[in-house]
């Protein structure tokens, strides 16, 4: 039986809260419409799973009815009726992006679709997700439309973000000033006061998940997607998650850590978008050298890159930075700021040369298919994660090689007294498993087999 539940229907308009800047309005090839459009208005479209620039292919005469589609399975016509499906603008190992039109209205959205026979064993994921989507409505956070529940597969109707990502956003403008990387924070920085306003982490918050969406004046606003790992904040989280350019210390470090990581992440996103480069930078892929620089902390403004860059500026990221939780700055300090409430902007209009180091450091480039979906393939492809109870995630993070584990006491899990309590078949999957993905010197350090 198909269950079709819409969520947030209303319309984007009623969402939208325009804030008046002191700066005229940019040019619309600009980053920087994102300074007048600070709230972004849905205007018809809706969220999107995919963020990749869309051509429509679908038939104007097509009508409702069961469609199969392309990957082989039964489109329900309880959503055919509704919306016309046409191609398929993303995929993954568990689910298909299609865009789709709306019937009635003539709206372009994004359906995501969900392959349950893929998703056995990691439910909860998908439905963690989508109960944080249900409850998110916010200008620059991606819209879930509605959802539609059928035995073999999930539906997803989200915004339609068609921009590219942010760092498409930078390399494709020809103008590129201090004042747009403003109002990309300001964007940024609106949507996590909104979120750890419910207690909501997103916990991975990097340029790939931050959309571009384009206004019919031309004007752009950034929209926060992909919430695979987003979870409610109740107490110390001691999950270790994320990407390894943009994680917190208090996630290295297993100390517990709540919403601030998020403040972290973005402060991160903001020096790049000044020199096009990170704040903390391994030798190659050693991660070690990596963690250790972010566990530190140690902030630097290098000559000639930040030259010409403001102080102001400077200042905002280093409060962004503190390793110390407690001083680091929240979203509504962020917001506050003169830098980003345009007190504290610099008069002069110099252009930020970014484009070419951020494509040398994040090999950004010409993407086949620039659509992105907003809501991850819920998280399954992404590293993996060993729980407390033992059991595995697993995800997969585009170009992550970080391993993101929560150590399994095996002193307790696997024997109890003297006695083994697995069988040795499951102990010998254990350490297969764990030898191929951590290497040998750490699980040495790493694991104490305590027969007393």
């Amino acid at each position: 039986m198909l269950e079709f539940i819409e969520v947030n229907g209303t319309p984007g308009s009623q969402l939208s809260t325009p804030r008046s800047g002191k700066s005229p309005s940019p040019s619309p090839t600009s980053p920087g419409s994102l300074r007048k459009q600070r709230s972004s208005q849905h205007g018809g479209s809706s969220t999107s799973l995919a963020s990749t620039k869309v051509c429509s292919s679908m038939d104007e005469n097509d009508g409702p009815g069961e469609e199969v589609s392309e990957e082989g399975f039964q489109i329900p016509a309880t959503i055919t009726e509704r919306y016309k499906v046409g191609r398929t603008i993303g995929d993954g190992n568990f689910a298909v992006v299609k865009e789709c039109v709306e019937r009635s209205t003539a709206r372009e959205y994004a359906l995501k679709i969900i392959k349950k026979s893929k998703c056995r064993g990691k439910e909860h994921m998908i439905q963690n997700e989508v109960s944080i989507l249900r409850r998110v409505k916010h200008p620059n956070i991606v819209l879930l439309i509605e959802e539609m529940d059928v035995p073999t597969e999930l539906y997803l109707v989200m915004e339609l973000v068609k921009g590219g990502d942010l760092f498409d956003a930078i390399t494709s403008t020809n103008k590129y000033t201090e004042r747009d990387a403003s109002g990309m924070l300001y964007n940024l920085a609106s949507a996590i006061k909104y979120l750890h306003s419910l207690n909501i982490v997103h916990r991975d918050i990097k340029p790939e998940n931050l959309l571009v969406y384009e206004h019919q004046d031309g004007s752009k606003s950034l929209k926060l997607g992909d919430f695979g790992l987003a979870t409610i904040v109740d107490g110390p989280l001691y999950t270790v998650c994320g990407t390894p350019t943009y994680v917190a210390p208090e996630i290295i470090a297993e100390t517990g850590y709540g919403l601030k990581v998020d403040i972290w992440a973005a402060g991160v996103i903001t020096y790049i978008l000044l020199c096009g480069f990170p704040p903390f930078r391994g030798s190659g892929d050693d991660q070690e050298v990596l963690f250790d620089q972010i566990l530190m902390g140690q902030v630097d403004f290098p000559s000639p890159y930040w030259d010409n860059v403001s102080d102001s500026a400077k200042e905002l990221i280093t409060m962004m930075l503190l390793v110390n939780v407690d001083q680091r700055f929240s979203a509504v300090q962020v917001l506050e700021h003169p830098w980003v409430n345009d007190d504290g902007l610099p008069e002069n209009e110099h252009q930020l040369s970014v484009a070419g180091k951020i494509k040398k450091h994040f090999n950004t480039g010409p993407k086949p298919n620039s659509t992105a979906a907003g809501v991850s393939v819920i998280a399954l492809d992404h590293g993996f994660t060993i729980k407390r109870s033992g059991s595995l995630d697993y995800y997969q993070q585009p170009g992550m090689y970080w391993i993101r584990y929560e150590m399994v006491q095996l002193n307790s899990q696997c024997f109890h007294g003297n006695v083994l309590a697995v069988s040795i078949n499951q102990f010998l999957q254990w350490i297969n498993m764990l030898l191929i993905c951590y290497p040998v010197h750490m699980l040495l350090y790493q694991f104490h087999f305590n027969l007393d």
